[in-house]
């Protein structure tokens, strides 16, 4: 063994995604993703005015930044981009935890925030949802009476939606404040309905608000999303960022979506659409359907076994599908949702599953 320091993470199973998805033919209602195709004009726009020095030289960033500004309204100073929210919570992880220290979330989530957890040796607390996909209030005070060194949050959470408006993530804020621990809010989906933390940035020295180019802006290929942060918060946050935080081709992407929000918000009030019909669909094949903040839905099939066997019935008609999670949701599964023209073949296909 040639490495000999940190051993430990010799013990840490890491698995890469399954990419055996049909992307030509299937329906991908698995990860989160934008479900239809942006097409190749799209591509072509952002690309087509590009100097031809584009790819020789080392990306700029700092229109990117600016236009982000704006966006949030927000200064400069305190954004820093990132790998997407993934490399948001390493970056924060690195910075602001030693071995030992106690890191909150909600369970179930996203599976980084346990993967970074046991990269960096800190104990994770698992903040578990109620029978009633309810937020567990008891849980999160035990929580907060370990002195905890960081609470992450996202709002809303998936595949279980919880979603606070600003009162209550006020209140949450000002609690993690009283124990010293940092309280981390990635919204991931705000811009499929939920409200945002950003004004708590400057209420609360211990906020850090996390988002990404993935699910609302419709890009996760690029891999980009950025930190906001106080001033203070950020000079230690942006002391390990790379030498250049990202590339010139994600960047060129980012920076046409901000310009052309247009598109993006056109997108996004058709999914809010669909996830209403669908849930009425659903609901009428006597399928719990909850979700009402992002672009996806947890289905509530009643027993693992229905849940499976009608994750492998899709899975036969090319649509791919979340599930079932792990016990005690192992009834459930989940879907991303699109516009209701592209969730037509979904639709059809679980009645045609009820109706066998």
């Amino acid at each position: 063994m040639f490495i000999k320091k940190n051993s430990y993470l010799r013990d840490i199973l890491r698995i890469r995604v399954s990419e055996g998805r049909d992307l030509e033919n299937g329906l991908r209602l698995d990860r989160n993703e934008k479900v239809d195709a942006w097409g190749l004009n799209f591509i072509k726009d952002i690309f087509d005015d590009k100097p031809s020095y584009f790819l020789s030289v080392y990306p700029e960033s700092s229109s990117l930044y600016k236009k982000i500004s704006i966006f949030d309204s927000i200064e400069e100073s305190k954004i820093l981009l990132t790998a997407g929210i993934d490399g948001g919570i390493k970056t924060i992880f690195e910075v602001a935890t030693d071995p030992g220290d106690i890191v909150g979330v909600v369970s179930p989530t996203y599976a980084m925030y346990n993967v970074y957890s046991n990269l960096f040796q800190t104990k994770l607390f698992e903040i578990k949802y109620n029978e009633d996909y309810s937020f567990n209030d008891n849980l999160f005070e035990d929580f907060l009476d370990l002195n905890p060194t960081i609470f992450f949050l996202p709002n809303p959470n998936q595949p279980i939606e919880s979603c606070f408006g600003i009162k209550r993530l006020r209140e949450l804020a000002k609690k993690t404040l009283e124990k010293n621990c940092l309280f981390v809010i990635d919204e991931a989906y705000h811009l499929f309905g939920s409200e945002t933390a950003v004004e708590l940035i400057n209420e609360f020295e211990n906020v850090i608000v996390a988002r990404t180019f993935s699910k609302g802006f419709g890009v996760p290929s690029i891999r980009l999303g950025y930190l906001l942060a106080s001033d203070d918060n950020m000079s230690v946050l942006s002391k390990t960022r790379f030498a250049h935080e990202s590339n010139a081709l994600s960047n060129a992407v980012a920076e046409y979506l901000l310009d052309n929000y247009n598109i993006v918000k056109d997108y996004n009030e058709k999914v809010i659409e669909s996830r209403e019909i669908l849930k009425d669909k659903l609901e009428d094949l006597g399928i719990k359907a909850i979700g009402d903040n992002g672009n996806y839905l947890l289905l509530d099939l009643g027993s693992k076994e229905k849940a499976s066997a009608l994750v492998e019935y899709l899975k036969e008609q090319v649509i791919y599908v979340k599930g079932p999670w792990k016990n005690p949701w192992e009834h459930c599964l989940t879907i991303t949702i699109g516009p209701i023209e592209t969730m037509k073949k979904f639709i059809h296909s679980v009645e045609e599953f009820y109706n066998k």
